[in-house]
């Protein structure tokens, strides 16, 4: 595997900063993951314990989701940094934003809290344990925070500068798990795209940013 950006990025592995996987591939595998240790990004795919990853396809329904009791809620700012941060990246290709998809933000909530106390990136979303919310895609930061969550975004932006990565734009339409150069899962070069393609997409429209009740684990569903 390849050592790239500000850390270390194995997927499918053990891993640090941030995992991709494909709907599809979800349902193989149970999930994504990857990481490092002592850095800001990384990757994860199945069967790791990373600190962040991403998946895209056709991992559920988009429709309801479960809610939660009332209040304030406490990672409202954050939520919207998440989403901002996203737009703000698209933007520099003239992509349009995605819409905030704040009814499925309680149920995201709940499988980044599932992932992060049993260990397992995508694992809530692989296993569709709160399906309602599930979308196409989801891209999971593990252990940054709600404070750091642009970081860990921009991290998996970064991963578009990666010559594995180079050809993702060309398929960017459609989700295409065989687009050439484009390793979504950084099986065939080491450089992993997934989190890239799932932020690039053209085919989803909306995006909810969900925080583990542990701390640390922040999932993002892409419909």
């Amino acid at each position: 595997m390849s050592m790239k950006m500000a850390s270390r990025v194995l997927l499918c592995l053990l891993a640090l900063g941030v995992a991709a996987c494909s709907g599809a591939e979800s349902q193989k595998s149970g999930g994504g993951g990857g990481a490092g240790e002592g850095g800001s990004d990384g990757s994860a795919g199945q069967g790791g314990m990373p600190s962040s990853s991403a998946s895209s396809g056709s991992g559920g329904n988009g429709g309801g989701t479960t809610t939660s009791g009332g209040g304030s809620d406490p990672y409202d700012a954050a939520r919207q940094a998440c989403v901002d941060t996203i737009n703000a990246h698209r933007a520099t290709m003239g992509l349009p934003p995605f819409a905030r998809w704040k009814e499925a933000e309680p149920c995201v909530d709940q499988q980044a809290t599932w992932d992060q106390e049993n260990n397992k990136p995508h694992g809530s979303w692989g296993m569709g344990l709160h399906p309602t919310c599930n979308g196409s895609g989801q891209n999971e930061c593990l252990g940054h925070g709600a404070d750091n969550v642009s970081g860990c975004l921009d991290g998996m932006w970064a991963e578009r500068d990666q010559t594995g990565c180079s050809g993702c734009d060309a398929c960017n339409g459609g989700y295409n798990p065989d687009c050439p150069n484009c390793d979504f899962y950084g099986q065939s070069t080491g450089d992993v795209c997934g989190h890239y393609v799932n932020m690039s997409a053209k085919y989803f429209s909306k995006v909810a940013c969900g925080f583990s009740a542990a701390g640390g684990w922040i999932a993002v569903n892409f419909q």
